[in-house]
């Protein structure tokens, strides 16, 4: 891996994740080539290209675990201004029912 996903934004994320998905299946779409040309050796073209991605897939999922861990954050901090909001509002609610003669 080269960057720390931490460190890269959300748009980086997105990039380098289409970038390597999009070079893990010319990957497998060249072993496909391969074996249809030669299907003799299409067992090793397909172990071949699942050796080469092997790298790629195992980014991905550091970048889609990074994804995933800041997604989750921001749904917690959501639930947590909507709570906040919601126990605001019953107390306003609250005030003025109890303060109307």
């Amino acid at each position: 891996m080269r960057d720390d996903p931490a460190a890269l934004t959300h748009a980086g994320l997105e990039t380098r994740l289409h970038a390597l998905q999009k070079r893990a299946f010319e990957l497998y779409e060249d072993a496909a080539l391969r074996a249809e040309a030669d299907p003799a050796r299409a067992e090793a073209a397909y172990a071949r290209a699942e050796e080469d991605a092997a790298p790629l897939i195992a980014e991905a999922r550091a970048l889609n675990d990074e994804r995933v861990r800041r997604l989750r954050r921001r749904a917690r901090t959501w639930r947590w201004l909507a709570i906040a909001i919601a126990i605001i509002g019953a107390t306003v609610i609250a005030w003025l029912v109890l303060r109307t003669p």
